[in-house]
């Protein structure tokens, strides 16, 4: 059986309660999108389905007293749907009046994922949606592939203009949406939804150190990453979030030490030559200078240095 071959249990489509493997998931959207001649299917099953398929998380999310607290406290409870997503907000380093809703998909194993990209992303225009009563609308859309399906799905689907073989996965709106009152705002049915999901779910099965290292990947590329940006997305104070990595023995500025310099090998293997301010910016410091120290206490070598010397060495 089809089902069997990407890992799924045989009754899935009899019971809708199973839990499938996240990536027979992917795999099967993929798969789908192929043997049906149809390009756009993520996008048709994301309007398709709907944000109600979220069940508990929507009821959360919906009862909270803004968009933003919305946003924040489905991002942590995202491990309903999967561990393996993880969502942030990130302010539009050129448009301080815009924020990105991004989504990352973490299966490092499947180089294939873009059918589940564009499911995940029309699923958020449609969670917002719901949770504002129509109030908010996005104004692009950033993909990570190029075009797959014809533009009037992603128009249909997404409602904005789109930005295809982006650097990120996200859904653009105005940041001053943020601070929106939610119209269904209900403290106590909220309360009841996070008591059945912390019953019924559990805690995500990550640990936050990893967590904390996607938000300081993602924040970089908007610019400079501070503990103070990281413990609010994560709804956390920023004591919280030092002693949370503590207990992991992780301090947040290696965390984010580690992650420059992992982007900064990763941008320096690419084809294209930039330049060493354009690096500097990229990896979330204001100088260049600031760049050239990192690298000697790194690699012993300046960026010039480095950058003479053949990829496969690095």
């Amino acid at each position: 059986m089809e089902l069997m071959r990407f890992g799924l249990p045989v009754d899935t489509l009899q019971n809708t309660a199973t839990l499938i493997p996240f990536i027979g998931f992917i795999r099967l959207l993929e798969h789908t999108a192929l043997a049906g001649s149809c390009p756009d299917f993520g996008l048709r099953l994301a309007q398709r389905q709907g944000a109600g398929s979220a069940g508990p998380l929507l009821i959360l999310m919906r009862h909270c007293a803004t968009l933003e607290e919305a946003l924040l406290t489905g991002s942590r409870h995202l491990f309903v749907l999967s561990p393996d997503y993880h969502f942030s907000i990130v302010p539009v380093s050129a448009d301080r009046g815009q924020v990105d809703l991004t989504i990352d998909i973490n299966v490092p194993q499947l180089r294939l994922r873009t059918q589940a990209f564009e499911h995940s992303l029309g699923y958020i225009v449609q969670l917002i949606k719901l949770v504002s009563q129509g109030q908010v609308r996005p104004s692009l859309a950033l993909l990570p592939h190029p075009r797959l399906g014809p533009m009037h799905s992603y128009i249909d689907v997404l409602g904005c203009a789109c930005h295809f073989e982006a650097p990120v996965a996200a859904i653009r709106i105005a940041a001053q949406d943020l601070s929106l009152a939610l119209p269904d705002r209900n403290p106590l049915l909220q309360q009841m939804a996070l008591s059945y999901i912390d019953e019924n779910f559990g805690a995500p099965n990550q640990l936050f150190t990893d967590r904390v290292r996607l938000l300081v990947r993602r924040f970089l590329e908007a610019g400079p990453v501070s503990q103070g940006d990281i413990a609010k997305t994560l709804s956390v104070h920023p004591k919280t979030l030092q002693r949370r990595l503590l207990a992991e023995g992780q301090v947040f500025n290696d965390i984010l030490d580690e992650v420059r310099r992992d982007r900064f090998l990763e941008l320096l293997a690419q084809p294209a030559t930039l330049s060493l301010t354009q690096l500097a910016v990229m990896v979330g410091y204001s100088e260049q200078a600031a760049l050239t120290r990192s690298c000697r206490r790194w690699f012993g070598q300046t960026p010039t240095e480095l950058r003479r010397q053949p990829s496969s060495t690095l």
